[in-house]
This record gives C-alpha cells, sequence and structure tokens, in this order.
C-alpha cells in the first residue's frame, strides 16, 4: 500500500522529471516550507531564496532559484510541502483558437449595437451601448438594479493587466491595489506599460464619447474600439493585450457599479506572467479585503502552489471566479477547475455556446456572454468590445457581488449555488447565468419566468440609465 509520503515522493519525482528539459540546468522554482525551515531547506538542496510569496506562521511560500539541475531529493524530505518550477501563464485570448473566431464574428455583432447617447451611470456619463448591450440584457441586469442591488459594500480584486486609474467611468470605484510586476502599491496602473509618447497620445486624446465605431487589430486578439481617434493612436503601438485590464474591470463595474474594485496587476501588457506573481496576487486579495477575486487567465496543469492559493482564499471565505479559457475543447484548465472555484465559459447573443470556448469539464461550472461585451479602455472615455472567456468572467464576479450584497453571510459555495441557477446551454456546466434566477432562488422575495434567453441586438437593460447610486438589500 502506497503512504501518503510515498505518493509525494512519486509526485514531485514525475514532476520533476517532466520540467527538467525545459528548465536545462537551473531555473526559479516554488517551494513552500515552514518559516523556520526555508534556510535548511535552501541549504540542503543548493537553493537560493529569491523572495517570500507569503508566509505567517506555520507555513511559507517562496520564489526560490537553482543554478544546476534541482536536487532529486527534495521530493523525499518531508519538511517539504511544495516544489515546483515558476512556471510562465499568458491571458486565454492569445491562443489560436480565440483569433480565427473573433475575425469571423466581429463585423455582425457590431451591427446589432443601438444607437449612442450620453447616459448618466451611478455618477459617471458613459456611452448608452456600454448600458444597454446584449450582454446585459441577457442575463437580466435590471432585476438586479430593480432591487437596488449594485455589490454596494462588496470588493472584488481583479487579477489582470492593471487598469487605467483615471478612466471616467472607473476612477470613482477603484481602490488600491498593487502592482507586482513593478512591486508598488497604489493604482497598478497599465498605462505605465506604454512608451511615454503612446501614452500621452492615449491620454491626451480628447475626441468626443459618441464618435464611430472602428474595429482594429491588437496582435493576437482583437477588440472593437469605440471612438475613431484610438484606433489610429493604437494600431501597431501596442503590446498584445494592453488594456485587457481596464476591460474586465469595466465588466465587473458594469455588472456591479456599487462594489469596490481592487487592480491586482499581475500580467505585463505582452500577456505574460508567472507563477509567482499570480500567487502574490491570490494571497494579497485575501489578505487585503477582497470578497471575490476575479482571475481572466489559465494554465494547462495544476500546480501545488496555486492551489495552496485558491484554498486560502476559499478559507477566508473569498469567492474566486475564474475563466475556462479558450482553447474550444473540452480542456481542463487551471485554477478554473479546482473546486469551489467558479470556471466561467463563454457563450454567443444567442445562447450558443462560444466556438472558442472550452466546454464539457469541470473547468466550466456556469457560462456568461463573452462575445462582442462592450467595456471600458483606457484613455479618455474609450470603449472596446472584447470576445473571450476573459470577458465572460468579470460578469460572473459582478454576479458573486450582487449576491453577497443581498447575502453578506454567503460562504463561497452558497455563492456559487446562487450562481447555478441558470439557463441551459449544453456542455457549459450549469449553463448560462440569469441574475433573476439566482437571485429569486437566494429568497429575495421576486420570482422570474424561467428559461429567459437573450438575442443578437437586444435593447439591453432598462432603466439603468441615470442610476447615480447603488442601494440596499432590501
Amino acid at each position: 500500500m502506497l503512504t501518503g509520503r510515498m505518493l509525494k515522493s512519486i509526485f514531485y519525482s514525475l514532476l520533476l522529471c517532466s520540467c527538467l528539459p525545459l528548465l536545462g540546468q537551473g531555473g526559479k522554482f516554488v517551494l513552500t516550507t515552514a518559516p523556520s525551515n526555508v534556510q535548511n531547506a535552501c541549504g540542503n538542496h543548493g537553493l537560493q531564496q529569491v523572495s517570500t510569496i507569503w508566509n505567517n506562521s506555520t507555513t511559507g511560500v517562496y520564489l526560490v532559484s537553482s543554478a544546476s539541475t534541482p536536487d532529486p531529493k527534495i521530493a523525499t524530505d518531508v519538511t517539504i510541502l511544495s516544489f515546483e518550477p515558476n512556471q510562465n501563464l499568458g491571458v486565454p485570448e492569445l491562443s489560436g483558437a480565440t483569433t480565427a473566431s473573433l475575425v469571423q464574428s466581429t463585423s455582425g455583432i457590431l451591427e446589432t449595437l443601438p444607437g449612442r447617447s450620453i447616459v448618466s451611470y451611478f455618477g459617471a456619463n458613459v456611452p448608452s451601448n456600454y448600458v444597454q448591450q446584449p450582454a446585459t440584457a441577457i442575463v437580466n441586469l435590471a432585476q438586479a438594479q430593480a432591487l437596488k442591488l449594485s455589490g454596494s459594500g462588496i470588493t472584488v480584486a481583479i487579477i489582470d493587466t492593471g487598469v487605467d486609474p483615471n478612466h471616467p467611468a472607473l476612477r470613482s470605484a477603484l481602490t488600491n491595489g498593487f502592482d507586482f510586476t513593478r512591486n508598488q502599491g497604489g493604482q497598478a496602473s497599465e498605462l505605465l506599460d506604454l512608451d511615454p509618447t503612446t501614452q500621452a497620445s492615449l491620454v491626451q486624446s480628447t475626441s468626443g464619447i459618441l464618435e464611430g465605431q472602428n474595429v482594429v487589430q491588437m496582435n493576437s486578439f482583437i477588440a472593437a474600439i469605440l471612438t475613431q481617434s484610438t484606433s489610429g493612436i493604437l494600431e501597431g503601438n501596442v503590446p498584445k493585450t494592453f488594456g485587457h485590464g481596464t476591460m474586465t474591470a469595466g465588466i465587473v463595474h458594469l455588472i456591479a457599479p456599487g462594489a469596490r474594485i481592487m487592480p491586482l496587476k499581475a500580467f505585463s501588457a505582452d500577456g505574460s506572467s508567472d507563477l509567482f506573481n499570480i500567487l502574490r496576487a491570490i494571497y494579497y486579495a485575501a489578505d487585503n479585503g477582497a470578497n471575490v477575486i476575479s482571475m481572466s487567465f489559465e494554465i494547462p496543469a495544476s500546480s501545488p502552489g496555486l492551489q495552496n492559493a485558491i484554498q486560502y482564499a476559499l478559507n477566508k471565505n473569498v469567492t474566486v471566479v475564474a475563466a475556462s479559457g479558450n482553447d474550444g475543447g473540452q480542456v481542463l484548465v487551471y485554477p478554473a477547475a479546482y473546486n469551489l472555484v467558479v470556471g466561467v465559459g463563454s457563450t454567443s447573443n444567442t445562447d450558443a455556446r462560444s466556438s472558442f470556448t472550452n466546454f464539457g469539464t469541470n473547468s466550466v461550472f456556469a457560462a456568461a456572454p463573452g462575445e462582442g461585451v462592450i467595456t471600458t479602455y483606457p484613455g479618455n472615455n474609450n470603449y472596446a468590445a472584447g470576445w473571450g472567456t476573459s470577458f465572460s468572467t468579470p460578469i460572473v464576479a459582478g454576479e458573486a457581488a450582487l449576491i453577497l450584497q443581498a447575502k453578506p453571510g454567503y460562504h463561497p459555495g452558497d455563492v456559487a449555488n446562487g450562481i447555478s441557477r441558470g439557463v441551459l446551454v449544453q456542455m457549459m456546466g450549469h449553463g448560462r447565468v440569469d441574475f433573476c434566477q439566482a437571485l429569486g432562488s437566494i429568497g429575495i422575495g421576486f420570482t422570474c419566468s424561467t428559461g429567459t434567453s437573450g438575442t443578437s441586438g437586444g435593447s439591453g437593460t432598462s432603466g439603468t440609465s441615470g442610476s447615480t447610486s447603488g442601494g440596499s438589500a432590501p
């Protein structure tokens, strides 16, 4: 019979063997051990401590380096809880599966958008097709706002590329975050990733909020830039995923405009990050008051360090929402596949499974619209449309904030149960989310029709323009 120690030894031996060809003669690793043991562990196995990711009185997570092939005896060291390569991560929209679908779907979706006017939305002037768009109609956002649910009192941490802290729609909703790519607290601005000339052009743009609708290629993922002057500035001058964080933040704000948004910049504007910065961001969110964590990224294999960080957040009563990925198949990705994580797939505006989304596995707990979702983009009154599970995920993170405002004593499993009340879409977990059904299922005090479904070109939520503040749950 295999003992726990023997299983651990086999697991870490296989892990090291599988990673050695990629690492050559050395590399950086994530080590979990007791703080009192880290010096001994490094000394015994030829490691050098680079940085502390997180620790408490009993457990510490550290970034370490090895100048040569890692010592195989690490696998049998009972004082080491886990040891793994510091693997690289990327945002899902950089996958090839998404790009082909976007090129085919962009024009059709943009043609369905209603004409724009300026409306007031929770204290900011925004374009009406940000508020009144198909995605908000499909999920029945109006029902939540009719109950004065806005996410008030809830903090949503967004682990992404940062945010434009001066965007008119977002600035009043932001709370201090952290830039892990620069090791500095505060605004976690993704504008710092641009060269000074491009940054100045973007920020100083004075184009009117209602100007034309152009589609521009932004390297490996496509966005529809909804301000004419912006497209000329951006073409060829920005990294692959610049604006991704501002876009995901804008969707959380659209769904839960009364919630506080904590931007955690763990990704650079080219879409790159690593396990080290992701773990730091999760622990930071859990220790600094986040009620919900929204994560629009994926890794293809389970990670002991990532699983431990997710479990730590869950144990602190933080609801965790993650993208199911854009590989277009029955693919398990993490952290979406971990127990009690709400993994989110993408559906079209006609409630079909998006061609790029992953489906049919534990990575997909539920789904939300993820095609042509209008949201904020860096710069003066800039807005964009996004395609991918990255943009479905913050819809569900916002829904979690609404549920937590209504039921502040809920644990992550309770929130997930509410989210699971949706509209059936084949092989998409519990189906496409429906706020009306979710809130009705937790006893908010109203009923709604079942089987609701949005249609392409819907007029969006009613009664939202002109809202100025979030109310309290009844």
